[in-house]
């Protein structure tokens, strides 16, 4: 009952993301991969049930299906880390699916009854083919959770160069989602109970459904850059001081095309429109959003900032809008109003956020410098 309710659960979570409402491409690589594993777990209870002797060929194919696992694990952190479109060379990772039942074409040629044999006999006259398929599966999984961690680990690292606000962005649940995969891998690499390897997949579908649901509503929100409920990030930026951003810059942009007037005549152009529209007061404002404002590339942008303010994106945006709320508070007719709701028309989103930023820029709390005389 356990493996046919992770069926169940996989194809109906799998349908309220086709069904959901401004679904992205990241809802439709999630809906797919949970039908591929809805089918993968439906070929293991019909294999342990007998009914393999009804289906031979759906079972079989399903047992192929873990070569997916994945390759969806990966795009899905890839759409959902990376504003670049969907590419069709993304579909090259499902070529070993296709190789591996290639690999099987005779079984599935073959007359229904002796298809059911194979299966009586553990795939006789296919041991090659199984040995090349069994490890295909370990390659797998070995390569695309490195690749995953990688992919994740890279946004989380230039994450300051993109965002103006981060207390959003969660790296929990796909963080989660490859921890999940890794396991169930070392499950594959380290067990033979394949009942326990099922068992630990079933357990992931409902984890998937409860955490999806209740927690990050990935199942019925419009997407965003990175799902989920807001996550501490102070260790996220408490490494990027303004030093270790020149160095970076310099390192970074030592190939780049801009020459010093370029450079000179983007950041002339920056701080006057900082200065003018105050564009920072949008607490969404993103480094590309900015970019379009200048008519320049977002590369580039981000390279003037780096090398003419010694700071990133983040840091830049965010002394902005502290600057403002000091404005602003100077300002008699803000005295009616609490020092957080000024903060938010600063751009600020979150209590959190502002406090931190503010002992950043002016080495004390809000509180400590509202008692200043």
């Amino acid at each position: 009952m356990l493996f046919l309710s992770g069926v169940f659960l996989a194809f109906f979570l799998a349908f309220l993301l086709i069904t959901k409402r401004n679904k992205s491409a990241a809802d439709l690589l999630l809906s797919a991969w949970l039908l591929a594993i809805g089918l993968n777990l439906a070929g293991h209870y019909m294999l342990l049930t007998n009914q393999y002797t009804l289906y031979p060929s759906f079972v079989f194919f399903g047992f192929s299906l873990p070569l997916v696992y994945g390759p969806f694990l990966y795009l899905y952190i890839k759409r959902q880390t990376s504003p670049k479109p969907f590419s069709w060379k993304y579909l090259l990772h499902f070529v070993p699916l296709i190789v591996c039942n290639l690999l099987f074409l005779s079984f599935y040629m073959a007359p229904f009854a002796e298809r059911v044999e194979i299966f009586k006999h553990h795939g006789r006259e296919f041991e090659t083919e199984m040995f090349l398929k069994l490890y295909s599966i370990y390659l797998s999984g070995i390569v695309y959770v490195v690749l995953s961690f990688s992919a994740l680990y890279r946004f989380r690292r230039n994450m300051v160069q993109q965002f103006s606000n981060t207390e959003k962005i969660n790296f929990n649940w796909l963080l989660y989602l490859i921890i999940w995969i890794a396991v169930i891998w070392g499950l594959v690499l380290f067990t033979e109970q394949v009942n326990v390897i099922y068992g630990a997949v079933t357990i992931f579908i409902l984890w998937l459904g409860y955490f999806g649901i209740k927690q990050v509503q990935v199942f019925n929100q419009s997407a965003s850059v990175l799902v989920g409920s807001p996550v501490n990030s102070d260790l996220i930026f408490e490494n990027n001081n303004e030093e270790e951003a020149i160095v970076l810059a310099e390192k970074k942009y030592q190939k780049s095309s801009l020459t010093e007037e370029n450079i000179d005549d983007i950041h002339i152009r920056l701080m006057n429109l900082l200065n003018r529209e105050k564009p920072f007061i949008n607490p969404n404002l993103t480094l590309n959003e900015l970019a379009a404002m200048l008519n320049a590339h977002p590369n580039y942008l981000s390279q003037v900032i780096n090398s003419k303010e010694g700071k990133n994106f983040y840091e830049l945006i965010n002394e902005k809008r502290i600057e403002e709320f000091l404005n602003r508070i100077s300002q008699p007719e803000s005295r009616q109003y609490t020092l957080l709701s000024i903060a938010f028309e600063c751009g600020f989103n979150s209590k959190t956020s502002f406090n931190r930023n503010f002992k950043k820029y002016t080495g004390v709390t809000p509180s400590e410098y509202q008692k200043t005389p």
